[in-house]
């Protein structure tokens, strides 16, 4: 039985669009209140899974397009959108 490598995808965000995200999504209470808490505790994750022989990606996030995205699916940006967005990005990625 052959192991199957498993990729996980991280939703990256840039400094300058943190402020934006909290404005736009659905969620704001469920995000860190400032981009370096939210970049800490990220980091701490990565660093969580890469311990256990885990490999993660960072799935860089451009709020305009995520906007467009959920528009085109009749979704809200919310956490469980954000996730899926990320998903198919990496897919997309990873051809």
């Amino acid at each position: 039985m052959r192991e199957q490598n498993i990729v996980y995808s991280l939703a990256w965000f840039q400094p300058n669009e943190w402020s934006r995200l909290k404005e736009v999504v659905d969620d704001p209470s469920s995000l860190d209140d400032t981009y370096e808490e939210w970049r800490a505790n990220a980091e701490k994750a990565i660093s969580k899974y890469r311990a256990n022989g885990q490999t993660v990606q960072k799935i860089s996030i451009k709020i305009s397009e995520l906007l467009i995205w959920c528009g085109s699916k009749g979704y809200k940006p919310d956490s469980e959108a954000r996730a899926e967005y990320t998903a198919s990005l990496a897919k997309e990625r990873n051809k």
